[in-house]
């Protein structure tokens, strides 16, 4: 209940804390998975960077889900998500043109 801006409760801080639209989990480790969806990230901005993607046109970011799991989130554009799609066309149908 509040009264006039203060507490009269006892709060634990995970209580009030919220990640990705969610409270935070007492013993998730959402640092552990924040730091590898990062490097998942790097890897991919680095990746596309090295197609000659610029990173206006696509971005992943590092992020977390509300149960503590890292996830790689990627922004492109209209252009670049066609020619992402053509390019991954051609990996899985091994280099074969359709």
């Amino acid at each position: 209940m509040d009264h006039g801006g203060g507490r009269t409760d006892i709060e634990r801080e995970w209580d009030v804390l919220e990640l990705d639209g969610g409270p935070v989990v007492p013993g998730v480790d959402y640092e552990g998975e924040w730091l590898r969806a990062r490097a998942s990230a790097v890897k991919l901005n680095t990746a596309l960077s090295r197609w000659g993607v610029v990173r206006e046109r696509a971005r992943a970011q590092a992020g977390w889900a509300s149960d503590g799991a890292g996830r790689v989130t990627v922004s492109l554009d209209c252009a670049t998500a066609s020619e992402l799609a053509r390019l991954l066309d051609l990996v899985a149908d091994g280099g074969n043109a359709a």
